[in-house]
């Protein structure tokens, strides 16, 4: 990691050394093209804004639009709010229609999203608002309108010419789409069509691919997701319901989503809104994000306190009780929250999609806190004798107590990993995300079963003595 950081380091300072030199701008040019976009990009975010705008005033507008490719959104904003619309409507026009949408939706208010819309192309405006319409969580949003469709009933040689010239402007030409009156009929790979190409007269229907997977632009990321990694594809089309190609969905974008997802799930683990910190997010902001799941969690948390004063004659009775309170409790809330982990994590991967499959993790995850509830219990049975032996006491005081201790652990551990798997397939029976079941929540609920666990076998067991 240290070496990252340091070649990081270094590269930034040579681009911006390169860039302040007194070199011709042709010679700055020649060196700094020898850098990836990726460090370019890094090394922009550095620079002063009188050196962006010497870098800007260098390259012309596709390559800016690279450049500005590798950014987040929300970085890229306040980069564009600083050149002005007129040098920034330069770069959006030569951007990606799918990384343009990602930019304009961050932009916060909608007269700004006009602004910097403005000064794009008519034909690429039309295309950009089309993909705005669409909801955040559905392909539509992603998907990239620039593509290589070609007429079916063309031979090889006339494709491959097709294909080189709409070439330059387009993103991806993986796939050539064929299409007949308008709908998606055929696709053929590059290589295929590369490697067909000692037979120049022979018609591209024979080579290309009928049996087509596709998506439609209201399909939910997480679904194109699972097909892009099922069929092992690079490419997705989007057509709508007449079989008319919209779009593609292409493997970075996906990548991208997945990223966003973990982070919502994340997020919903630890009982916030949003994980991202955001340059633009003040207190006030960050404290309604977050207060929602605290105002919750404070009454789970009172109702948890309520037990405590509910034993208070037992506690009172046998002291020695409180000493373990808190390793019974943490240590329900840690298996709790692993099960939680893994049943969010088998839901990402989309194995838990049936009810035999439920019923058998339910039950894996209840043998899995019995096993580890047993080794762990022994273990502190056999702790807790020591101890009571040291202070003194008898050996069947110590064992009856260490038992009401070793069993309380035990039945907390098969509960709270029980509970930990079953809340959020419960939370996806009544079709909410199961990440809402999160991590403070399962925690809470885990305290209040392993307190009423411990305080009835110590009742029960230890009766004679409270």
């Amino acid at each position: 990691m240290a070496d990252l950081w340091e070649n990081q380091s270094t590269y930034v300072a040579e681009i911006i050394g390169i860039l302040q030199s007194d070199s011709s701008a042709e010679t700055k040019r020649d060196r700094l093209d020898e850098y990836h976009e990726h460090e370019l990009s890094e090394a922009f975010l550095a620079m002063t804004r009188d050196d962006r705008r010497k870098f800007s005033h260098l390259f012309p507008a596709p390559f800016l639009a690279e450049i500005f490719a590798e950014f987040d959104p929300e970085t890229a904003v306040p980069l564009l709010r600083e050149m002005g619309g007129g040098e920034a409507g330069r770069i959006l026009n030569e951007m990606e229609n799918d990384d343009l949408v990602d930019i304009l939706q961050a932009f916060e208010t909608r007269e700004e999203r006009i602004t910097f819309l403005a000064p794009i192309r008519v034909e690429k405006r039309n295309a950009i608002k089309t993909l705005i319409d669409y909801d955040e969580d559905v392909v539509g949003s992603i998907m990239n309108t620039a593509f290589v469709a070609l007429e079916v009933g063309l031979t090889v040689k006339i494709a491959i010419r097709r294909l080189v010239e709409a070439a330059p402007q387009t993103e991806f030409i993986n796939n050539i789409y064929f299409l007949q009156d308008r709908k998606l009929v055929g696709v053929l790979s590059l290589r295929e069509l590369i490697s067909a190409g000692n037979q120049p007269d022979r018609l591209v229907d024979d080579l290309m691919t009928v049996n087509l997977i596709t998506v439609l632009p209201t399909t939910p990321k997480a679904e194109a997701i699972r097909v892009m990694r099922d069929y092992d594809f690079f490419l997705l089309p989007v057509v709508d319901d007449e079989d008319r190609l919209l779009g593609l969905v292409s493997f970075d974008d996906m990548a991208e989503a997945i990223d966003e997802e973990s982070e919502a799930d994340y997020a919903q683990l630890a009982a916030i809104s949003d994980v991202r910190s955001e340059d633009n997010d003040n207190v006030f902001r960050t404290v309604r994000k977050r207060l929602p799941w605290l105002t919750i969690l404070l009454f789970l948390d009172v109702f948890t306190s309520s037990i405590v004063a509910g034993f208070e004659e037992v506690l009172q009775a046998l002291p020695v009780l409180a000493l373990f309170m808190p390793l019974i409790l943490n240590m329900a809330g840690n298996t709790g929250t692993q099960s939680l982990g893994v049943t969010i994590g088998l839901f990402a991967r989309d194995q838990l999609s049936g009810r035999k499959e439920s019923a058998r993790h339910l039950g894996r995850e209840l043998l899995t806190g019995l096993i580890n509830g047993l080794a762990i219990g022994g273990l502190l049975f056999a702790g807790v004798i020591a101890l009571k032996s040291v202070q003194g006491s008898g050996f069947g005081e110590s064992v009856r107590f260490a038992a009401v201790i070793a069993l309380s652990l035990t039945v907390a551990l098969v509960a709270s990993t029980f509970f930990g798997a079953a809340v959020p397939l419960f939370f996806r029976l009544l079709h909410i995300d199961p990440a809402v079941a999160s991590g403070p929540f399962i925690t809470t609920i885990v305290d209040i079963l392993a307190l009423l666990i411990y305080f009835a076998l110590a009742i029960w067991m230890l009766g004679a003595w409270i």
